[in-house]
């Protein structure tokens, strides 16, 4: 009689353990499923956020004159995002695909030579800037030896985020080289 009434309440025991494991195997796999659905959203919107910049001309002065000295351009880079940012800087001629502000052929336009500085107008590569703040620094064109003059210039700055990939703000700066015996 021991042995039957003992056989049974082992039977509902496992029958028990079961019905338990089954239980908790479903509810880790709901909260599993719940678990990378809310960090799959949550990583998505901390992306789409993070990456939000702006990158413009001071006062919108995109156009200016290059002697001697060369040219200055003050550039304002927003960072509209959620997190710091550091921005790699790169600048490229692109004369053939902009147009001159007096309406001349591109084709005549000639290079120029680049340089970065920060406020204390020490040569920079990169910027950083926090979220939801500006930062500020200029660009110096000058002018190679034996370029010809009252020639125009197209340069586009790139700041190029390095938290988001393939992410690039620019805009476009327009320069005409001045005869320095004119002035």
């Amino acid at each position: 009689m021991k042995s039957k009434t003992t056989l049974k309440k082992a039977v509902k025991f496992v029958s028990n353990c079961k019905y338990i494991f089954l239980l908790s195997k479903n509810i880790f796999q709901k909260n599993i499923f719940s678990l990378t659905l809310f960090l799959i959203s949550t990583i998505s919107f901390a992306q789409s956020g993070a990456c939000k910049t702006t990158l413009e001309v001071e006062k919108n002065r995109n156009y200016s004159n290059a002697g001697e000295g060369g040219a200055y351009f003050t550039l304002v880079l927003t960072n509209e995002g959620n997190s710091t940012d550091v921005y790699n800087l790169n600048a490229i001629n692109v004369n053939s695909t902009c147009s001159n502000n007096d309406g001349t052929r591109t084709s005549d336009n000639v290079n120029l030579n680049s340089a970065f500085l920060d406020n204390n107008s020490s040569l920079i590569t990169s910027i950083t800037v926090p979220a939801n703040q500006t930062a500020t620094f200029s660009i110096h064109l000058t002018v190679p030896q034996g370029t010809s003059f009252n020639k125009w210039n197209c340069t586009q700055i790139n700041a190029v985020s390095t938290n988001c990939s393939n992410y690039t703000v620019n805009t476009v700066v327009h320069t005409i080289v001045n005869n320095p015996s004119e002035n």
